[in-house]
């Protein structure tokens, strides 16, 4: 008798296939085969029945009848080798010869191919054989029924294994071209795997396709920093790097390229169940999302308040899936997000909180103005109706009472249920609302991260502003949330914030200059320049007639002449003058010689400047100049250690990626050379005050909500 999981279960006795019963009978098999001569639990049996779902009362006896009846199918073969189903305490067990099954089977290849790496026709050969006893994803049936264990999962991993392994063994022999086809399909169809990819890259590179080869690194690389911020890993990066200087290593080995093209089968991957068990009431988490204009903001355009907030809630579901949640339903600018049920990962309660309180932070910091938040959080039991392919449904008091609870939420603030305090323990610091809530104001037990390094900041921006002198601060590792919050707490100093952008080497220069004086990229020559010259008090007419026609090449078509920078200078220390000035630069590392040289030489006035430039840089800018700041006597260096949770400035680099998405879209000015904080909507008034998209610049401002399904959609005109 033979037992082939590999595709759709079937059982055959003497070639041909005998009936095994209904879907549970089926699945009772197929579950013993992938533990065979183990004992498996009754209850891990019963769990597998009816996953995601409690056994209804009459589960053991449906188990009982199942047992039995394959007890009677299996009885068709007899003797010493003939598989055999037994009651062995504290479940049963299916003995069977491995040699019978052929998951097993291709194990045993598989590990044997391995094995021969030292001789890769061999292996390759043994490997194809492996791989040719799969007929279609492992037990695609009940897979196709609503299956889904994590077993399954196990095995098309091995399979996907065992493909590496065979396509070594085919590169070793010489036979990239006979390969290149299966490893295109298995790296479209597996997009992080690492090993598989690299594989592509030399497969192609040994076929002449050296640019698609760099291409197929550089699609992994934007995926996985996107996605899960990693780098590649050293392997891939040593192979990017071989290829880009064609290391002689990458070549052919000695044996000829064979003109045989073998081809596996194709094997789909594992299909998602297309059926659903109906709604089941579960135990879990919600969070009430909404986000509402801030008051003061009446005025604007009803298409602004209506943009602004239907990106914001786009930017609310990629933070709430980043952060471990599932975004149920949006209505308008509300949305309901999920922990737990379908989706439990045993610490559910106090992932919804970190997930609200990361929220909160991370728009705290400065991701947005000119809108309110408020998070509600809720534990109990709710209806969840869960189909493959959509997002769940949940429905039930569970829902209502959270909506109840965030009416009350002030802005910025996280308020949770008593019950869901209770299940987080001492997790977190909490103080009640009076009227039985729970406003949760932070983590317990840990104090915020980077505190020394931005009293440090802080300390030299007040001497700066005291003793009227320059300082130059540079901040190494990874500075984004530390400079946000830097940037939210200066009161009093004008904050520029910029960034240095790669292939742009005086955007940023151009940018400082623009947010101080409020340069738009609609702005002819002479209103820039006129720009230019009134924003300056410190100055004479003269000089700030003369500095704005030298800076104003920046703003047109021109190409800046010499002395741009030198002027750059000077127009901050005037401007600095007029008002306490701070300048934030982001990645400096990536700006050219003359702009590194032009930001080192600000903290070099020998005037009377309160001014403090706060640059951040990765370790690349301390080897291309070693001396950074070196024995200047108003320069500082700060490295941060890497954060010990990174979840606020994940989240931040996800909604930030959100924005630069909308901001260069189909709608997007197509000016390059635009202000990143010009308005992107129109606006009622020419000069109202906008929602748009931005960088901090100030001030930090609370800017999402956690709010109710069944609020109103009003704000945002839904």
């Amino acid at each position: 008798m033979e037992f082939r999981l590999l595709g759709p279960l079937e059982v055959l006795h003497d070639g041909r296939p005998i009936s095994l019963g209904g879907i549970k009978q089926r699945a009772t098999l197929g579950f013993l085969l992938l533990k065979a001569n183990q004992v498996v639990p009754t209850s891990q049996l019963l769990c597998a029945l009816w996953p995601g779902e409690d056994p209804p009362a009459s589960a053991r006896k449906m188990l009982q009848n199942a047992v039995w009846s394959l007890r009677a199918a299996l009885s068709a073969t007899e003797g010493a080798g003939a598989p055999r189903l037994s009651t062995q305490a504290p479940g049963y067990v299916l003995q069977v010869d491995p040699a019978r099954v052929d998951l097993f089977r291709f194990h045993e290849l598989a590990e044997r191919g391995r094995a021969e790496r030292g001789r890769p026709e061999v292996a390759a050969r043994v490997l194809r054989e492996a791989l040719g006893t799969w007929r279609g994803a492992a037990l695609a049936d009940l897979v196709e029924s609503g299956i889904c264990w994590p077993e399954l999962t196990v095995v098309e991993n091995a399979r996907l294994d065992a493909m590496e392994d065979y396509f070594d063994a085919e590169l070793a022999c010489g036979r990239h071209q006979s390969v290149l086809g299966e490893l295109e399909a298995m790296v479209e169809a597996e997009r992080l795997r690492e090993r598989s990819c690299g594989q592509l890259m030399l497969a192609l590179y040994r076929c002449g396709r050296h640019a698609d080869a760099l291409a197929v690194y550089s699609r992994l690389r934007t995926s996985l920093v996107e996605d899960l911020g990693l780098e590649p890993g050293p392997a891939l990066q040593k192979l990017q790097h071989a290829i880009l200087t064609h290391d002689p290593a990458l070549a052919l080995p000695a044996a000829p390229e064979q003109a045989v093209v073998r081809r596996l089968r194709p094997v789909e991957p594992i299909p998602a169940p297309r059926s659903s068990p109906g709604p089941q009431r579960r135990r879990l988490t919600v969070a009430l999302v909404r986000v509402r204009p801030r008051h003061g903001v009446a005025d604007a355009d009803p298409a602004v308040v209506d943009h602004a907030l239907a990106e914001a809630t786009r930017m609310v579901r990629r933070g709430i899936e980043e952060l471990g949640g599932t975004v149920a339903t949006s209505i308008g600018s509300a949305s309901l997000a999920v922990f737990g049920g379908p989706y439990a990962q045993g610490d559910d309660e106090a992932r919804a909180v970190r997930a609200a309180l990361a929220l909160r932070d991370c728009f705290a910091d400065g991701m947005r103005r000119d809108l309110a938040v408020h998070i509600a959080v809720a534990t109990g039991e709710a209806l969840v109706l869960t189909e493959p392919g959509v997002p769940p449904t949940v429905n039930g008091a569970l829902v209502d009472r959270c909506y109840q609870v965030l009416s009350s939420v002030p802005e910025g603030a996280v308020w949770t249920c008593p019950k869901t305090l209770d299940l987080t323990g001492a997790a977190f610091e909490a103080v009640e609302t009076g009227s039985g809530e729970w406003e949760v104001t932070g983590c317990r037990g840990r104090a915020d991260e980077d505190d020394s390094e931005l009293a440090v900041v802080r300390g030299l921006l007040d001497r700066a502003l005291r003793r009227d002198t320059p300082h130059l601060v540079t901040v190494l590792g990874e500075p984004d949330a530390f400079l946000d919050r830097f940037a939210g707490s200066v009161d009093g100093p004008r904050v520029l914030d910029e960034r240095v952008v790669e292939g742009e080497p005086l955007g940023a220069v151009r940018q400082v200059l623009a947010g101080y004086c409020d340069v738009r990229p609609d702005d002819g020559p002479d209103t820039a320049r006129a720009k230019l010259a009134s924003a300056l008090c410190a100055a004479g007419r003269a000089e700030a007639d003369a500095l704005a026609t030298r800076l104003l090449p920046l703003f047109d078509t021109a190409s800046p002449g010499e002395g741009v920078l030198t002027a750059w200078r000077r127009f901050l220390e005037l401007a600095a003058r007029d008002h306490p000035l701070v300048v934030v630069l982001r990645d400096v590392h990536l700006a050219g010689e003359e702009v590194l040289d032009a930001v080192e030489r600000l903290a070099d006035s020998d005037h009377p400047v309160p001014l403090l430039v706060v640059v951040s840089a990765r370790q690349a800018l301390l080897e291309r100049r070693p001396s950074w700041g070196g024995g200047k006597p108003h320069a500082a260096s700060i490295t941060l250690d890497p954060p010990r949770d990174g979840t606020v400035d994940r989240l931040r680099r996800v909604m930030l990626s959100t924005v630069d998405r909308l901001s260069t879209g189909p709608d997007a000015n197509a000016d390059t050379d635009a202000d990143t904080d010009a308005d992107p909507w129109p606006k009622r008034e020419p000069e109202g005050t906008p929602l748009a998209f931005r960088r901090p610049e100030r001030r930090a401002v609370h800017v999402m909500a956690l709010a109710g399904v069944g609020v109103s959609a009003g704000a945002n005109g839904a």
